[in-house]
């Protein structure tokens, strides 16, 4: 089974581009149709963070966790998407599961989508036949029960070439480490009735656990994954990838090396281990991630086309976008690649989502800068909420994070991303109310479909 050492290399010097909010401020060129709050159903949610997935007719399909609730919400938007008006969407109770943390979206070949959620113990997988607006097109199970041993992180869920299901668990991350289980990744797949959990087969692929990952098959049926894999008390972000027989335990299918060491800071600035993947029609592999070199982290974008497993990296190629030095790195990134393969990266930086762009030499083989900048949306252009604040708090702000990306029928990008308005301060505070306690009041889902660069 496949067990990443650290061979980290580092990216060129990142490029001095205009990535960061200051320049955004100045660019008149980016512009966006006006971003909008994503519907929960009948009744009102808070939300958590979405997927985003875009079909060949542009629609687009997205799916949000509820907060504070048990659920899930599918969303679908046609072609043209400007408001929560034209969002369809169907509410999936888990309260017999418990919260939903994780929801992802896959869509195959007929642009059908399929679901699945993880909640503390449970794995839920559901899909549709007919309209899939409706609620009574959809059919969903409880397809994996375990007691808490076992995680589903990142954009682990994909379909196969035929539109199989397949996702990825790792060992459950425990807080500080504190009485965490044995760490192992487990490869979980189902080729037909898969609403049945004995039709799905389960195999240890790694003695180690892939955090995070982003798993996606290309035209060829070979699996590729990015991730981030601790190793010797480091986070490695990391690259594998399967020709074959994925599931066999006995033969390790899974290559990988180690790209550089990833940064991430969960328990105080809330950002956690980021890497994200998309493939060209080839199957050449396209990634980014947060990394992390001594007290710098940055934001870096690789490519490969060939070798990629190759223990000297002769197949990849990369370059830093964005450092901590420039710019206020946040939590989440998501990479997705036009018609052309040409990369489209939104990130968070100071509480703000940004999308990077690139239409020629991406990681300056020539010593080019062909990056360039577009807006998602800035924290600040949301009104401060002034309805809901805690007892005694006296401002609001939204902070945005952790987008997803893809690309519309017209080559554009679309971002679903989290919003939370934060409240805090105080003057001459109330002695009959209890203190300002400054932290989130609300979490809500939002959509900015980008109509220029």
């Amino acid at each position: 089974m496949t067990n990443m050492h650290a061979r980290p290399r580092q990216p060129r010097a990142p490029a001095r581009l205009a990535l960061t909010l200051l320049a955004l401020l100045a660019a008149a060129s980016a512009a966006a149709a006006a971003p909008f709050f994503l519907p929960t159903g009948p009744e009102v949610h808070n939300t958590g963070d979405p997927r985003v997935r875009t079909d060949s007719q542009g629609g687009v399909h997205m799916v949000y966790p509820l907060v504070a609730s048990a659920g899930a919400v599918y969303g679908y938007c046609p072609a043209g998407c400007a408001s929560a008006d034209d969002v369809w969407t169907v509410v999936f109770p888990t309260d017999d599961f418990g919260a939903v943390h994780n929801a992802m979206l896959a869509l195959d070949a007929n642009d059908r989508p399929y679901l699945l959620f993880a909640t503390y113990d449970s794995v839920i997988y559901a899909e549709c036949s007919g309209d899939c607006r409706q609620g009574g097109s959809w059919s969903g199970a409880r397809i994996f029960h375990h007691d808490g041993d076992w995680e589903l992180t990142g954009d682990a869920f994909t379909l196969d070439p035929q539109g199989r299901p397949r996702f990825l668990m790792h060992a459950y991350q425990a807080y500080l480490g504190l009485f965490a289980p044995e760490p192992g990744t487990r490869l979980f797949a189902c080729d037909a009735n898969c609403q049945d959990g004995d039709a799905w087969r389960v195999s240890t692929i790694s003695e180690q656990s892939w955090l995070e990952p982003t798993f996606r098959y290309d035209a060829r049926g070979v699996a590729h994954v990015a991730t981030v894999i601790p190793v010797d008390d480091q986070e490695l972000v990391a690259y594998l990838r399967c020709e074959a027989d994925c599931g066999n335990e006995q033969v390790d299918n899974w290559p990988g090396l180690g790209l550089a060491y990833a940064f991430s800071d969960v328990y105080v600035a809330e950002v956690h281990p980021a890497v994200t993947m998309d493939l060209t029609p080839q199957g050449g592999v396209r990634l980014a991630f947060l990394g992390a070199e001594g007290e710098t982290h940055y934001l870096a974008y690789y490519e490969c086309d060939a070798d990629c497993t190759a223990e000297d990296a002769r197949g990849w190629t990369g370059m830093g976008l964005l450092s901590s030095e420039d710019s206020d790195l946040g939590d989440g990134i998501a990479l997705a690649l036009d018609r052309q393969g040409r990369p489209r990266l939104a990130y968070t930086v100071s509480g703000s989502i940004l999308l990077a762009y690139c239409d020629g030499d991406c990681v300056g083989r020539t010593g080019a800068d062909d990056w360039a900048l577009a807006k998602g949306e800035l924290g600040d252009e949301i009104p401060a909420d002034d309805i809901f604040l805690y007892h005694n708090c006296t401002v609001g702000f939204w902070f945005l994070r952790q987008p997803s990306v893809a690309i519309g029928a017209n080559g554009l990008p679309v971002i679903a991303y989290r919003a939370e308005d934060i409240s805090g301060g105080w003057t001459s505070p109330d002695p009959t109310k209890p203190a300002c306690v400054a932290g989130v009041d609300m979490t809500m889902t939002r959509l900015a479909v980008l109509d220029s660069y």
